[in-house]
């Protein structure tokens, strides 16, 4: 299991300076994309067949394979789908104004 939630390593440290660190590593395999992409296809072909992904490609590379994977499952297995691709800080600031 990969995302910003599972993914290590992971955690707190404290610093020589006095102050403290925290960090994560966000790492996504092919399979998980796939697995994720299609339930987001899946529920697309239930509803007006559009499906957006949402990642980082443009600063993280977790974020450029997620994009990669979803354009080729798409290619190969998004009939009926209309597959959109959109960074997560745009698609959060869509959500607010809308």
């Amino acid at each position: 299991c990969g995302g910003s939630y599972f993914a290590e390593p992971r955690g707190i440290e404290d610093q020589a300076d006095g102050t403290r660190k925290g960090y994560d590593t966000n790492a996504y395999t092919t399979p998980e994309i796939e697995r994720i992409g299609r339930v987001g296809m899946d529920l697309a072909r239930k509803r007006d067949g559009r499906l957006m992904s949402v990642e980082k490609s443009n600063v993280m590379h977790s974020g450029v394979l997620w994009r990669e994977v979803m354009t080729a499952l798409h290619a190969a297995e998004g009939d009926g789908v209309e597959l959109g691709h959109m960074y997560a800080d745009n698609c959060a600031m869509q959500l607010v104004r809308n």
